[in-house]
């Protein structure tokens, strides 16, 4: 079918793009102001042997003597670079977090594989680490992608260096576009009583012949809260129906088991300008008790 041709180049795009974006973050650091606090912190990673960026959005609220002793819940982003640059989480995040429509919560963008000092290839990279199956279409071919390493490299590298330097509820949320909505649900599949909130972007279920389809399918248990977004023009042809089949089939999974918001934008593309626009309501969904809603356009 075209989509299996078509995705795997947008996926590799995605992983080129946040290597080429990970030198623009580094000032970043520190800087505080009414939109909040962005600090960049350093991951050694003996789960995959590389090193890269962990990219934390603090409230305002944070760092004032009053909140001295709040803690705050989590919500942990996949492609970090992506996350924080072309969908801007930080200022939707300060946006929604002013007008009260989310409550106080810290933000953590988890750079993926090829934007790691180590990666010379950086699609590979990023599809690698990814990648709980293989994707028999992706070219160059990652025929024993990492994936399933995943949710070790979150709970035991990732969720402690945070807790370490931030006052942290124990609540927390996972979030991921394409690839990374793949390895997000993959990773919430593996103990899902551990996440209150899952959202996912467009993410490639597809991959061999269906797998995470077939285990959500089958999956009892779900974080309370979850969201699931797509276009109607997600890559050319059979592609796009297969996309909206995909997101429907995953949400009817899901359905009467969790508090499941699915949002279809007609002529929404594979991209980061629809997850973006997608987001504010998103997170209100998921974090502020809103209405399950379609975005509104600019």
């Amino acid at each position: 079918m075209l989509i299996r041709r078509i995705r795997p180049f947008l996926l590799l795009l995605i992983g080129i793009v946040t290597f080429a974006q990970s030198f623009l973050s580094i000032a970043a650091t520190g800087a505080k102001n009414s939109a909040g606090t962005v600090e960049l912190l350093t991951l050694h990673s003996t789960i995959f042997s590389n090193t890269r960026t962990i990219r934390v959005w603090l409230p305002p609220e944070y760092h004032r003597p009053d909140s001295a002793h709040r803690q705050y819940p989590v919500f942990y982003f996949t492609d970090g670079v992506a996350t924080f640059h072309g969908r801007e989480l930080g200022k939707i995040a300060a946006k929604l977090t002013a007008s009260g429509n989310i409550q106080l919560t810290i933000f953590v963008g988890i750079d993926n594989g090829g934007s790691t000092r180590e990666s010379k290839h950086p699609g590979s990279d990023r599809a690698n680490e990814y990648l709980p199956f293989p994707d028999e279409f992706l070219d160059p071919p990652v025929p024993n992608p990492h994936g399933k390493l995943f949710p070790s490299f979150f709970q035991k590298e990732v969720r402690p260096l945070v807790e370490s330097h931030y006052r942290t509820s124990g609540e927390i949320g996972i979030a991921g576009s394409s690839y990374g909505g793949t390895v997000a649900l993959y990773t919430a599949l593996q103990n899902p009583r551990q996440f209150r909130w899952l959202l996912l972007e467009s993410p490639s279920l597809y991959v061999d012949h269906d797998k995470l389809l077939s285990l959500s399918e089958a999956q009892q248990q779900w974080p309370p809260y979850v969201y699931v977004g797509a276009g109607t023009d997600e890559g050319e042809g059979d592609a796009k129906k297969e996309m909206v089949d995909d997101v429907n089939r995953l949400a009817s999974a899901i359905h009467n088991k969790s508090n499941v918001c699915k949002v279809i934008v007609p002529g929404a593309e594979h991209s980061e300008d629809a997850w973006r626009l997608r987001l504010p309501s998103a997170l209100k969904f998921l974090l502020g008790n809103h209405s399950c809603s379609a975005p509104i356009a600019p």
